[in-house]
């Protein structure tokens, strides 16, 4: 029986392939969804087509409410913001409803109950499509936030969540590894409201 083993540069040469080939598939998925997003708003945005209405018709409700500060908008931003793929930001916003003097508790509430949806999806696009995601994260992010989960335990996700750090990413990676869901709600909900409470007394008692 012939005594295999695997070649370094052969290893390097097929991780090397994969990863063009990742690079190039990824990109042109990226070029298509600008290509529509752009073909959207400058050609498609007006036309009959009932689709596209709709469409028109969601994003148009959508901002409107966040743009006037509205209880509604207050339960869009997180649901939006809090997805690990946009860059929203949430502290900013959270800010310009409490200028528009609505109720403090309300708003918090509403952040929660936003980032609880959003959260959860993130958590579950990283659980069912976990080889994309290690793909999509360097492998050395990937393993450094992972390593700083098992050193820390749920600390990490609570302060990732009370700080003004990348929360959102990490809640997808939390999913890609499988963690524990109780604990995971737990403390990345502890962590925003101890964020947005304390975002609150600083507006009404410091500034």
């Amino acid at each position: 029986m012939k005594n295999t083993k695997f070649k370094t540069n052969v290893i390097f040469s097929y991780n090397l392939y994969g990863k063009i080939l990742f690079a190039v598939s990824l990109a042109f998925t990226l070029l298509v969804l600008i290509s529509t997003i752009t073909l959207y708003f400058f050609v498609l945005k007006d036309s009959n087509f009932i689709i596209f209405k709709v469409i028109n018709i969601v994003t148009n409700h959508l901002f409107l409410n966040v743009r006037q500060a509205t209880l509604l908008g207050a339960l869009y931003a997180p649901i939006l913001g809090g997805l690990f793929f946009l860059f929203i930001p949430l502290e900013a916003i959270f800010v310009t409803f409490l200028k528009a003097n609505q109720n403090v508790f309300l708003l918090i509430g509403l952040y929660l109950i936003g980032f609880l949806v959003s959260y959860t999806i993130n958590y579950y696009i990283g659980m069912k499509l976990s080889t994309i995601s290690k793909k999509i994260i360097t492998p050395k992010k990937f393993y450094k936030i992972k390593n700083i989960v098992n050193k820390y335990g749920a600390w990490a996700i609570f302060f990732f969540n009370a700080l003004p750090l990348p929360s959102q990413a990490l809640s997808a990676i939390l999913g890609v590894f499988r963690y524990n869901k109780a604990r995971f709600y737990t403390f990345f909900m502890l962590g925003q409201l101890v964020k947005y409470v304390a975002i609150s007394i600083g507006y009404f008692y410091i500034v």
